[in-house]
């Protein structure tokens, strides 16, 4: 169930950076004539391979296994889920602004996605293969939270609602003014996506614990326990055999 989660959850991160990408273009080809919507997608594909280009550069540079830690597990749970949710009220807000600033905002939202494609790399933890971390199999929200998230994303929707009742109807360009339709889907689409992130989000400020699995750096034999925070903070291994609990991460 655990293996099939994680192949599934990492599916639904690369298709929602996709669709994000997607709709990226779509913004980017407002800035541009009609004649001239080819260099669109000139800058979409560098902001889609700039980021596997530094991360490719920086795995071929490294001089040893990086092993995955509790904290930049946790808080890229976060940053993913803020990511996301500033790019989808960025894009409506790029769309009526003037020009220039439409443009510094879509180099934001672009820059985001960088930011996104990083984020997915972490989660699928191809590089921790020495040491990979997980949330336990008993970890759940409370019921107060389940009601939280619900009411946050009901309160979004009434957002976009809003947002988008004081539009303007008059746009400087055609293309703008498609596009504005193409939001208003597209809003809401991204909403419904950003489910699983807050959930997950929650889930990670929720944890006390995590399951990890890899290789132990002293035995080099195959490594599966569990790590809590201990008095000061600091994330040990809890349930290991003698001469595994000095391990610190």
């Amino acid at each position: 169930m655990g293996r099939f989660f994680y192949f599934f959850y990492n599916f639904y991160l690369i298709s929602l950076y996709i669709i994000l990408f997607i709709i990226l273009i779509s913004q980017i080809q407002t800035f541009f004539p009609l004649e001239h919507q080819s260099n669109a997608y000139h800058y979409a594909v560098f902001i889609f391979n700039a980021p596997i280009m530094i991360r490719s550069c920086y795995d071929l540079l490294k001089s040893q296994e990086e092993r995955q830690t509790p904290r930049w597990f946790i808080w890229n749970r976060y940053l993913v889920a803020v990511l996301v949710l500033v790019v989808n009220f960025g894009l409506p807000a790029s769309n009526v602004l003037e020009e220039k600033y439409s443009i510094i905002l879509t180099i934001v939202i672009g820059f985001c996605l960088m930011l996104f494609f990083f984020s997915i790399y972490e989660h699928c933890a191809f590089q921790y293969y020495d040491f990979r971390l997980s949330f336990p199999k008993d970890a759940k929200l409370t019921n107060r939270q389940i009601v939280g998230l619900i009411l946050f994303h009901i309160l979004i929707i009434l957002s976009f609602c809003l947002i988008f009742s004081i539009c303007p109807n008059e746009f400087s360009t055609y293309q703008r003014y498609q596009n504005n339709h193409f939001i208003r889907i597209a809003c809401h689409l991204i909403n419904i996506m950003l489910i699983p992130l807050n959930y997950c989000a929650v889930l990670a400020w929720n944890s006390k614990k995590l399951n990890f699995r890899g290789i132990h750096p002293g035995t080099k034999r195959r490594w599966v326990g569990v790590m809590k925070k201990d008095k000061k903070g600091r994330w040990v291994v809890d349930v290991e055999p003698e001469d595994h609990r000095i391990f610190v991460v």
